[in-house]
């Protein structure tokens, strides 16, 4: 395998503003186009352009880029190269804690924080939330896109990316790294991006920290699936 190269500056550009842009147009542009002229709810709405517009060629992406640089696309290639492991009992405890610190951290944020500044937690592409018996089959077309939702941004952000960054910001690039995939939110809705603050700097950190993309990965899916069917079923308004 072909040893890890440090990005460049300029590289930020293309590799953070590409799906910033797609993910502006899926939210800004897409999104609006198709409440217009669909029935669907605007959850469906949401999963269908944002996930084929955004984090499917992520996804894809981030397999080409990372196939490209070590020349091979054989799966364990890719995954040793993401840095996707075995968690050992050192990284379950950093899990446990950081999951842990991301609950008590967004709970503040979201419950006490932002509701004495004026915003609403729940992003305006879930009006639908806690969902009726009408839209509750909406929770049978969430799995395919909470995939790529999930693996769209870590094998980017956190499998292509971080490792070439690492070498470049050094002992920074949780802070530079949380930032630009704060950016990457924006679209979506301040809101959105100040509710997930805590996430978009700690998953970064653990990750350099840890050298291992899985605990972000465990962290996201968790911190995420709870976070929607939370909503989704009423637990949380």
């Amino acid at each position: 395998m072909q040893p890890i190269k440090s990005l460049k500056w300029a590289d930020f550009l293309w590799l953070f503003g590409i799906p910033t842009l797609l993910n502006y147009i899926a939210c800004k542009i897409a999104i609006p186009f198709m409440e217009m002229h669909s029935q669907q709810p605007i959850e469906i709405i949401y999963f269908t352009c944002v996930g084929g517009i955004v984090l499917i060629p992520m996804f894809l992406g981030a397999i080409y880029l990372t196939g490209k640089e070590i020349g091979s696309y054989k799966l364990p290639t890719i995954l040793d190269r993401m840095r996707i492991k075995k968690l050992s009992r050192k990284d379950w405890l950093w899990t446990i804690i950081a999951f842990v610190l991301l609950s008590l951290s967004s709970f503040l944020i979201a419950k006490i924080l932002m509701p004495k500044m004026g915003f609403d937690a729940t992003p305006f592409f879930f009006k639908n939330m806690p969902l009726n018996k009408e839209h509750m089959w909406i929770l049978y077309a969430w799995p395919l896109f909470f995939f790529f939702n999930i693996f769209g941004e870590e094998f980017l952000w956190r499998g292509y990316i971080q490792p070439r960054q690492e070498l470049l910001t050094k002992n920074w690039t949780w802070f530079f790294h949380g930032i630009f995939w704060s950016v990457w939110h924006i679209p979506m809705g301040i809101d959105l991006v100040l509710a997930g603050l805590p996430t978009f700097f700690i998953l970064p950190a653990i990750v350099q920290v840890r050298k291992n993309t899985s605990i972000a990965i465990l962290i996201h899916l968790i911190f995420g699936g709870f976070g929607f069917l939370a909503l989704a079923l009423g637990a949380v308004h």
